[in-house]
């Protein structure tokens, strides 16, 4: 019987485990967005965010305080090959998956706050120079 339980619970343990294509893909990221443009002026506002194109499901730009700004890439970290796999909304700073029902915190490191996800989304780095924003990894 002990033999038995211990091959059960390997079986749960092996079949639960995620895909080889279940990670979120590494993507060469070399954007560069003029944050003046009218298309743009939704981030002028602390707490403000916008969606551009590029990365893997496409990009978030949050405007947290002053000066910060935090970039993510849309695709959720819960089983992210799925093709509805996709931040479409952003709320108060919480970012929700319109596939599932996770959401992540984007004013700070983009933690997820609600299961089922339980990885960060991926963040990209950035730098600014005047109205200029150059988003890369």
């Amino acid at each position: 019987m002990n033999k038995a339980f211990i091959i059960i619970i390997f079986s749960l343990i092996f079949l639960s485990c995620n895909s080889k294509d279940d990670f979120i893909e590494n993507v060469y990221v070399n954007e560069i967005i003029d944050l003046s443009l009218p298309q743009n002026s939704n981030i002028i506002n602390n707490g403000s965010h916008i969606f551009i194109e590029g990365g893997v499901e496409g990009i978030i730009i949050y405007h947290s305080i002053g000066n910060e700004y935090k970039v993510y890439d849309r695709n959720c970290s819960y089983e992210p090959s799925l093709n509805c796999a996709s931040i479409d909304s952003v709320n108060s700073g919480i970012a929700f998956c319109g596939c599932c029902p996770s959401a992540f915190s984007i004013f700070s490191s983009g933690e997820a706050i609600n299961a089922p996800a339980l990885l960060p989304l991926k963040q990209y780095n950035w730098s600014l120079e005047n109205s200029i924003m150059r988003i890369y990894n």
